[in-house]
């Protein structure tokens, strides 16, 4: 070999070890400057060196793409990291001691595991608080989308599954509700807490698309792992209701009750209670359950809504304007409480009332 073409091998060799580290100490630095797009830039020629590509991969989706919140490529690139030798040791950030990249990824894959799935679980109350069924629906279209996410980034997290098993659930798609639920149970390593939540949610789920059947199956099986547990016996008691078998239910609910603490957990009984009692046609004892749910909890319009069209059953049309009145100061836009306000209006003889709330219900309809 001529010495000019060893000179042009040795330039090219040098060139390349130079460049190899180049792309990801100039990416280092930008990072540290919090300069995403040029960070991005080095990082993307960086993985295409052999040795510095699993270091690379880690800081694109450890970082950069957790920003802009592409989870797809958070995913895609810590696959590409994962592949390195056990080995390989880099700092996550430049105030860190090195450690395995292995390590480093399974703590960042959790982080934003964590921040999407917060994210998602946010929707619940949003949709709860919704009154419209159009913008509930378009929430939940929202909700599944981010716990898509969730799963994209970790499709072995059983709680992403069951979250997007309640969501379909809300949307009555009972093929994607059995699939997602049963996805959530079969993913190995949940603790039994875990299993008895998962199981909660799957039979809660089941129960909200009328499969009362495979409902019931999943609250067995949660009762076999704690058969006192409070949240599987409500369920149960849903189950019943649900079949109309309201004795049963009733039964559970009170039994339950006794053994029920905080005020949260109390009202969701009395107002279960409220609910089974009204469909026997006993509305005396729904009107006490329905009161007890707004001692406990004031601000429950649902309950306060409840109460108020009891009252209505039972022809106590002052008492229930007094609580119509209470959630029109609770929230002014709502129609159905103008509607209620004027039904007892009227019931009660004050028919100028009446209408003036009646036109109010109809202004906010159109």
């Amino acid at each position: 070999m001529s010495n000019t073409k060893k000179l042009f091998l040795f330039i090219i060799m040098f060139s390349l070890l130079f460049s190899q580290g180049k792309s990801l100490n100039s990416a280092k630095v930008y990072i540290k400057d919090k300069d995403w797009k040029q960070a991005e830039f080095f990082l993307l020629k960086a993985v295409e060196h052999p040795n510095d590509k699993w270091e690379a991969a880690f800081h694109l989706g450890d970082k950069v793409y957790v920003r802009s919140q592409d989870w797809a490529k958070v995913r895609q690139y810590m696959d590409l990291a994962s592949t390195a030798p056990e080995k390989v040791k880099i700092r996550p950030t430049s105030n860190d001691n090195k450690i395995p990249i292995q390590t480093a990824i399974t703590a960042s894959l959790a982080r934003s595991f964590q921040l999407i799935y917060f994210k998602a679980t946010g929707y619940i109350s949003i949709i709860n608080q919704t009154v419209d069924v159009e913008q509930q629906y378009m929430f939940i279209d929202q909700a599944i989308k981010t716990a898509n996410q969730a799963k994209t980034l970790d499709p072995n997290q059983p709680a992403a599954h069951a979250l997007l098993g309640l969501y379909h659930s809300l949307k009555n798609d009972k093929e994607n509700t059995i699939n997602f639920i049963n996805q959530s149970l079969t993913i190995e390593g949940s603790t039994d807490d875990e299993m008895l939540g998962l199981l909660i949610n799957a039979g809660e789920c089941a129960t909200r698309i009328d499969e009362l059947d495979i409902a019931s199956g999943y609250l067995e099986r949660a009762l076999l792992i704690d058969p006192n547990d409070i949240s599987v016996l409500k369920a149960i008691a849903a189950v019943y209701v649900g079949r109309d078998d309201l004795d049963k239910a009733l039964d559970i609910f009170l039994r339950t009750l006794e053994q029920t603490d905080g005020d949260q957990a109390k009202a969701d009984l009395h107002f279960n209670l409220g609910t089974v009692y009204l469909k026997k046609g006993n509305p005396s004892e729904a009107e006490y359950h329905f009161e007890e749910t707004v001692y406990l909890t004031p601000e429950d319009t649902e309950a306060i809504f409840r109460l108020a069209r009891t009252l209505e059953e039972s022809e106590r049309w002052r008492s229930a304007l007094n609580y119509y009145k209470d959630l029109i100061d609770m929230d002014p836009n709502n129609s159905a409480y103008y509607k209620g306000a004027y039904r007892a209006s009227f019931n009660d003889g004050d028919p100028i009332a009446a209408n003036k709330y009646l036109q109010k219900s109809k202004q906010l309809e159109n």
